[in-house]
């Protein structure tokens, strides 16, 4: 397959893996970064354990510091992105980092679970309009009921809605990450119930793709691995297979 290069989704996922995936050969590296100890933004949870294998061959491992030894057993067995989604694989993990944190007295796992991730630019885009769309910067048009609208993104963030009924049925937005804004579109999509099935999705997905690689970006799409709903409506408009990613998250315990 021929597979087709991201590169500011490779500086991307450089920063906050804290690895430079723009000089990594095919193959496996381990990170041991203060970055794992940082709350992610827009959430009250740290990273502790973050690891991404693109489709290209490239593993990168993102651990909190010192973590290291306490699951290389574990990754040496990991040769493949296959293996990664073995649910075994996350529990193993999980198990050492929790023996781990509890040594040193410090907050347990409680979250995270595995995702794709798929990519798309102007070589993919596929556009989609199966209704009105708009660009929302603020709450005026209502949601659907069982929707909610992105308002951490409003005014000046990327925020599209499929507008039906005189309300937005679906929304697709970039998520506010502080990092690479304006090049890097990394999306949420949510559809109110009464409305999925109907191509709504692709709408406002698709005007959220279109805006940001108009202006020379690339977009960074995550589902998860038993959504083929998600999957389905990501590759209806061009992205395409960029990497596997398993995380494993805990709380901040006080900021």
């Amino acid at each position: 397959m021929s597979l087709v290069a991201f590169p500011l989704l490779d500086r991307y996922l450089s920063v906050r893996l804290d690895a430079p995936l723009d000089r990594l050969n095919p193959g496996f590296v381990l990170v041991e970064t203060a970055r794992r100890l940082q709350r992610e933004t827009s959430y009250g949870f740290q990273h502790v354990l973050w690891w991404v294998w693109l489709a290209d061959g490239r593993s990168v491992l993102s651990l909190v510091p010192g973590a290291g030894a306490c699951v290389s057993e574990i990754t040496r067995r990991v040769v493949s992105a296959e293996h990664l989604r073995d649910p075994k694989v996350a529990a193993s993990l999980r198990e050492a980092l929790n023996g781990w944190l509890t040594h040193r007295g410090d907050t347990q796992i409680s979250g995270g679970g595995l995702s794709l991730q798929f990519a798309c630019n102007a070589a993919h885009l596929q556009v989609h309009q199966r209704s009105e769309c708009r660009r929302l910067r603020d709450a005026s048009i209502p949601p659907a009921p069982g929707l909610e609208l992105p308002t951490h993104c409003f005014p000046d963030g990327l925020v599209y809605g499929a507008v039906v009924d005189g309300c937005v049925a679906s929304v697709a937005y970039a998520h506010r990450t502080g990092l690479m804004e304006d090049q890097v579109a990394d999306i949420g999509i949510e559809t109110a119930p009464d409305y999925r099935r109907r191509g709504l999705a692709q709408t406002a997905l698709s005007a959220v793709a279109t805006q940001m690689i108009g202006q020379g970006g690339e977009v960074l799409y995550s589902c998860g691995a038993a959504n083929p709903a998600s999957i389905a409506t990501a590759r209806s408009v061009g992205c395409v297979p960029y990497a596997t990613s398993l995380v494993l998250s805990a709380p901040i315990a006080c900021d």
